[in-house]
């Protein structure tokens, strides 16, 4: 049985803080489900599927800042890429275009470098008729992406430490594999590649949420070679949480709300 439950947060950092919250709002269309400010420290976390979140944030952290890749499930994939072309300013990587895996796709640059990969799977899409609508534009599944060297280490870190499920894996080539991580049980995965990305990618911060954030510590912490980071605290804005390294940098902070 899964440590978590509900909940995971790809944390993007900025120093572009007002232009990163309007692409994901205004020209995304996602919807807001928590602002806040203290300190010197803000960020606005937007709803994604499966109770996934990703949470634009500026100043207030040592964490690493990415820049990372995100997931998103297009429902309509045709209308959604016609609707997103007419907005001012958007950064395409790749058009849409069918890609090998199965898929139809396309890729945009948000405004603070991180890759946004907008996915449908080839018996989902249909002819373009007309533009998607902003509020519809996503579905039932989303995923945070990280790129990382050691594919195999961070397979064992994930699996036996993290203690989160491999539902999905390929091995194309020793230069192309990959391994999609249930962490919510509702349609929110991490996914890590071990594949050339089109954009440069750096070590990147998420947050899951866990059933049992002080037993969850406890087993971890137990496990020898495990790299814990932070030991478990309360925070001010409200969580009860620590954090550990993947074998590539990344860090995953485990939390729970008080």
């Amino acid at each position: 049985m899964s440590d978590y439950k509900g909940e995971l947060v790809s944390l993007l950092y900025t120093d572009n803080f007002e232009s990163t919250v309007s692409f994901y709002e205004d020209i995304l269309g996602l919807e807001k489900a928590e602002v806040w400010s203290k300190g010197g420290e803000k960020a606005t976390k937007f709803k994604v599927a499966g109770g996934g979140r990703i949470q634009v944030t500026c100043g207030g952290t040592e964490l690493p800042k990415g820049p990372i890749s995100l997931w998103l499930h297009g429902k309509d994939i045709n209308g959604v890429y016609e609707s997103i072309k007419k907005e001012k300013g958007v950064k395409f990587l790749e058009p849409i275009e069918d890609k090998y895996y199965h898929a139809r796709a396309f890729q945009m640059i948000d405004p603070s470098g991180n890759g946004v990969s907008v996915v449908a799977y080839e018996n989902e899409v249909k002819p373009y008729t007309k533009d998607a609508k902003k509020a519809d534009y996503f579905g039932t599944e989303y995923r945070s992406v990280f790129f990382v060297d050691d594919f195999d280490a961070c397979f064992e870190f994930y699996t036996k430490v993290l203690g989160v499920e491999c539902v999905y894996s390929w091995n194309e080539s020793p230069e192309d594999r990959g391994c999609k991580y249930d962490i919510t049980g509702e349609g929110a995965f991490l996914e890590t590649l071990h594949r050339k990305p089109l954009l440069p990618q750096d070590a990147g911060s998420i947050m899951i949420r866990a059933k049992d954030v002080d037993a969850t510590y406890k087993r971890i912490s137990g496990i020898k070679g495990a790299k814990i980071i932070s030991d478990i605290e309360d925070t001010e804005r409200g969580t009860r949480q620590f954090s550990l390294n993947d074998p590539d940098g990344n860090v995953i902070i485990v939390f729970s709300y008080i």
